[in-house]
């Protein structure tokens, strides 16, 4: 049968959980339409600073497995696709001010291990490699592997599930990030706008870092390839793209700062020369202090229709992509999962 409606599951959205969930629907050989406007806002995770750095979620299990499969495969596609995917594995330094959450399965997964000689103030410092996601790469790279693979994109903006089922799909499958507010009708989800600046690697830093955000404004400098990702901020609230010049001088200060604290030699001398400040809004889900209440749940509805919800990664949707895809395709399929 040539693939159809009828026959086809609807993935709603194309950002990076959605790409990822139709790929791994075509690896089950299961036709696949992608719905997305081309114009309008872009999906944050086009713009997002990508290192894996899962956040916890408030269900162990399924965080567990989601980071796990997460990271073998892009630690598979790091080494079978390098620079064509956009994906490199890197060391990554972590600089920590108070006490941290401590998940030892994921220090076995990173071999995440201690950095000699802790920097005041500092409480403890810790070193590891993971994969780099350069997004600016690796988004256009998933387009062109899920067009390759048969996924068809239609360029039409959701306005519920029921325009879908309309044209004849039997599964939906909500990749719509924030959109899903109002698809899914789901108060947990909120906009939490961020801000990065991209500049040219003229230190010759050869590795990433990241501290735990003291005074509650995170520093990070994220190396790829052809450049140096700095941020970040984190505003609960706010929905617009736009870069503030304040915001930005402060991502820079702070972010010297963790450099001097390296003990690197040129901390002074970072972002004299910008190359570009982008912003966005992350999909966070959740209630207090919990902004990855990631959801990936079957809802299923009279005359065999289904809906799968797959949306709420917060700051962690590369890096958490893959282990939800698999569960969403296998529950798309007739898998339940977990509930």
């Amino acid at each position: 049968m040539p693939p159809g409606p009828s026959n086809q599951i609807a993935i709603i959205g194309a950002g990076v959980v959605g790409l990822t969930t139709a790929l791994e629907l075509r690896a089950r050989q299961t036709p696949v339409a992608i719905y997305a406007p081309r114009s309008g806002r872009s999906p944050a995770s086009r713009i997002a600073p990508a290192l894996f750095t899962p956040y916890s979620m408030p269900d162990g299990d399924r965080f567990e497995r989601w980071t796990t499969r997460s990271l073998a495969k892009l630690t598979e596609l790091a080494w079978e696709h390098g620079d064509h995917s956009g994906i490199h594995i890197g060391e990554l330094r972590e600089y920590f001010y108070k006490p941290a959450a401590h998940y030892p399965w994921l220090d076995r997964v990173l071999a995440i291990r201690p950095l000699p000689g802790t920097p005041s103030p500092c409480i403890a410092a810790t070193t590891s490699t993971r994969p780099h996601m350069d997004m600016l790469r690796y988004m256009p790279w998933l387009e062109a592997r899920a067009s390759e693979s048969g996924v068809e994109f239609v360029d039409r903006r959701v306005e519920s599930f029921d325009d879908l089922f309309a044209l004849g799909h039997k599964t939906i499958i909500n990749c719509a990030g924030l959109g899903a507010r109002e698809l899914a009708q789901d108060p947990l989800l909120k906009p939490m706008h961020g801000q990065v600046i991209h500049i040219p690697n003229d230190i010759g830093l050869e590795y990433s870092l990241h501290d735990d955000a003291p005074g509650g404004l995170v520093a990070y400098i994220f190396r790829f390839r052809d450049r140096l990702v700095l941020g970040g901020t984190f505003d609960s609230g706010r929905e617009d793209d736009r870069t503030d010049p304040p915001a930005l001088d402060g991502i820079i200060d702070r972010c010297r700062n963790l450099l001097r604290i390296d003990g690197h030699p040129r901390w002074r001398d970072l972002a004299q020369i910008r190359i570009r400040s982008l912003a966005g809004v992350r999909p966070t889900r959740g209630m207090g202090d919990v902004y990855e209440h990631t959801r990936v749940e079957r809802i299923d509805l009279p005359g065999g229709r289904a809906i799968v919800q797959n949306y709420g990664h917060g700051r962690a949707g590369a890096s958490l992509s893959w282990g939800t895809a698999a569960e969403a395709a296998d529950q798309a399929l007739g898998s339940p999962g977990d509930p």
